[in-house]
């Protein structure tokens, strides 16, 4: 079968890290033709997925649902690619990647819902239609699938969970920093909530804690600020962009994740692959895979003072304690987010509906 994966972007992201856990291994054990396309601009995963062996289209469009073009755009390309299944991922690639499908008669339209909805009526309406049109919708967490049933975008039949994958990334050795050190991966985004992390830090009762910020975004300039203003220039760091944020996961002790809202929580599930301790918000997908105590700890994301005293206590804890949850944390997400796995279950989904 020929399968065109269309997404809105193919720089950095969740979303482009499940394409590159994807095809990390080329084509040697994938059954189909795979053709992978980004609405709007490329950047790391594009060539990450081009080196790998595979076709890329990005047609450098503005990916807005309000710019309708690109239902006629992706229609002409689906025409000439002639796809036996369209698999579309995120909003705008859904909206206009499964109108565009359905006017080209392909026969297998799949749309992927990547996180938690926070729709307009409006915006519903439209979903509940696109969904409706959809062969099946995949959810990326039991979450996601109940939040959409629950808003009725979809009904439970039309649903399917797969979690993302992660890859079998190499372990890097762990050589903690002389000062607690705390780790957040991700883009820096208001929903990613890392301002609250920064404000968290400059009330914690050990000083001498340091935290690194690894990612990129429209908030950074705003973080930077924020790091001026409470005077944590010596104890905040933000590395920008990083294709290997292992090598920031080698060296702390703790992995924060603060955000608002999550769909799966992959960062998350990568930290815990290295054997780092995690304290994440207990929103979306993330309380699926972290069980308070046992493989990591949960907080409220809109509560500075829940953060405070729990990174306090942590922080506090005996480190041998500490580690037990990340060997344990490390050893749950190993059986259960492997790319094998995630490939067997879609390119069955996939055989299922197309046969």
């Amino acid at each position: 079968m020929k399968i065109i994966r269309l997404t809105t972007l193919l720089d950095f992201g969740g979303q482009e890290r499940q394409y590159i856990s994807f095809v990390e291994d080329g084509m040697s054990d994938i059954e189909n033709e795979y053709i992978f396309a980004a609405i709007g601009y490329g950047g790391y995963a594009e060539n990450y997925i081009r080196e790998r062996g595979f076709e890329v289209k990005i047609f450098n469009s503005k990916p807005n649902i309000l710019n309708i073009i690109n239902i006629w755009i992706l229609f002409k390309w689906f025409q000439k690619i002639k796809p036996d299944i369209v698999h579309t991922a995120a909003a705008e690639a859904n909206f206009h990647g499964v109108i565009a499908a359905k006017l080209a008669r392909i026969k297998v339209v799949i749309a992927e819902e990547i996180g938690i909805p926070n729709h307009s009526n409006k915006a519903k309406f439209i979903f509940k239609y696109i969904y409706k049109l959809s062969t099946k919708v995949i959810c990326v967490s039991e979450s996601v699938k109940d939040n959409l049933i629950r808003i009725k975008e979809i009904e439970n039949k039309k649903g399917v969970v797969i979690y993302n994958p992660v890859s079998a990334s190499k372990l890097v050795e762990r050589k903690l920093k002389n000062e607690f050190t705390i780790v957040t991966v991700g883009r820096l985004e208001k929903v990613k909530n890392q301002q609250l992390l920064v404000k968290t830090i400059s009330k914690i009762n050990d000083k001498s804690v340091k935290l690194i910020i690894v990612g990129d975004g429209k908030e950074r300039l705003m973080l930077e600020q924020l790091i001026l203003e409470l005077k944590l220039e010596n104890r905040v760091t933000i590395t920008g962009f990083v294709p290997n944020p292992e090598y920031y996961l080698s060296q702390c002790h703790l992995f924060v994740l603060p955000s608002l809202s999550e769909g799966f929580g992959i960062a998350v599930v990568e930290a815990m692959q290295q054997q780092v301790p995690c304290l994440c918000s207990n929103v979306g997908g993330i309380p699926e895979f972290i069980n308070e105590n046992e493989t990591g700890w949960l907080f409220n994301p809109k509560s500075e003072s829940e953060l405070l005293e729990k990174l306090n206590k942590i922080i506090a804890t005996d480190y041998d304690i500490i580690n037990k949850i990340g060997i344990n944390g490390q050893n749950y997400v190993d059986k259960r987010f492997t790319t094998k796995k995630y490939k067997h279950n879609l390119e069955n989904l996939y055989k299922k509906y197309y046969d």
